[in-house]
């Protein structure tokens, strides 16, 4: 267990470094000006970076049972602060998910990803068998939905991405399979109420174009995007153009260095260098499967597969998005793309999966 335990810290190191070159790559091709490239992008990286790294050793290092006590208090106040995000957050690129806190943009949902798996464990060890009943698995609904709920008003991928993997996390603990046929059509209906409520037209623009976004209608508009990022996958080829050499990043590709990171790393690396980003997640999540099957802890064992599962998700729906099979849905890439909330996220996710696994291997 060690030894997997060294691998997967090892393997989440070397892609936030290799994210964090490849940002760098990024935006200093499309600064605003000379004067705001280097001293401003390294500030960031740095407070970013530290900021990750205390948020990744607190969870390491923070008690489980307390964590598991503290699970109600976490949802409240995961709420309040998506509440607070609709009514005084910062908006950007039409979208309202942040709040500023003028040190740092902090965007609510990404934290909340991790709240809502801590609830669900925890609901699901104290219930143990009776989460088979109906009557038990609405508690979770109820707090899983209003949590989505206030998500997808601005962020459609977040809230799809803790709904796929609730549902996941419900079915790996025994929940009758009868059920699924009564959640999964009221998750379609409440998915097609969010792409056709009045002010969001544009999920319904990127429904349309994702399956040809180069086509002359989008590969303007909603098509941007993936367009451009089909030409930077096909430039690649199969070694890629070099590093640093990218023509797609030069402000052809908007969001290159958050969403849109990975067709940057298939044109600058090719086939053979996307091959490798993949199969180090891959490995990542074999060895994420791996802590789950020897995990004795019912809470552990709930909590580790949902931020596993959560992980996996998130990756399958990016690079889903940036090769045209999936609509655009906003969904950074784990530890390579750019973002300060997203990245605490994930690093508080693998600080409290080593956690649970090694405070069980001490024992």
């Amino acid at each position: 267990m060690e030894k997997a335990v060294k691998i997967y810290f090892s393997i989440f190191f070397l892609l936030v470094v290799f994210g964090m070159v490849m940002v760098f790559n990024v935006k200093m091709f499309n600064v605003p000006s000379a004067e705001a490239s280097l001293l401003p992008q390294i500030r960031g990286f740095i407070f970013n970076f530290a900021f990750a790294g205390i948020a990744f050793i607190a969870a390491y290092l923070v008690n489980i049972s307390w964590l598991k006590n503290s699970s109600r208090y976490l949802v409240i106040f995961i709420i309040i602060l998506l509440i607070a995000t609709l009514i005084i957050g910062t908006e950007r690129n039409g979208a309202k998910r942040w709040i500023n806190l003028y040190f740092m943009m902090l965007q609510p949902s990404e934290f909340a990803k991790i709240v809502a798996v801590i609830y669900i464990s925890e609901v699901m060890t104290k219930k143990g068998e009776r989460v088979q009943l109906l009557k038990d698995l609405l508690s979770i609904c109820v707090v899983v939905v209003s949590i989505v709920g206030l998500i997808a008003i601005e962020d459609l991928g977040t809230a799809t991405i803790i709904c796929g993997t609730a549902m996941l996390m419900l079915l790996l603990g025994g929940m009758k399979k009868k059920y699924l046929l009564y959640l999964a059509p009221l998750a379609v209906a409440a998915f097609c109420v969010m792409v056709f409520m009045p002010g969001k037209g544009y999920r319904i623009a990127r429904l349309q174009s994702f399956m040809e976004p180069c086509s002359p209608e989008y590969r303007y508009e909603t098509g941007l995007q993936q367009c451009r990022a089909q030409v930077a996958l096909s430039i690649g080829g199969t070694t890629g153009v070099g590093f640093g050499n990218s023509t797609v990043k030069v402000k052809d590709l908007p969001e290159s260095q958050t969403d849109f990171i990975f067709p940057i790393i298939g044109e600058e690396f090719g086939f053979i260098g996307s091959v490798c980003v993949i199969l180090m997640f891959m490995i990542m999540f074999g060895i994420g499967t791996y802590f789950v099957l020897h995990l004795h802890e019912t809470f552990n064992f709930y909590m580790v597969a949902g931020f596993v599962l959560m992980l996996a998700i998130q990756v399958l729906i990016n690079l889903l998005v940036v090769s045209s099979l999936a609509p655009n849905k906003g969904v950074p890439l784990p530890f390579i793309s750019y973002g300060g909330s997203a990245f605490t996220s994930y690093s508080i996710m693998v600080g409290l999966i080593l956690n649970a696994v090694t405070s069980e291997s001490r024992r």
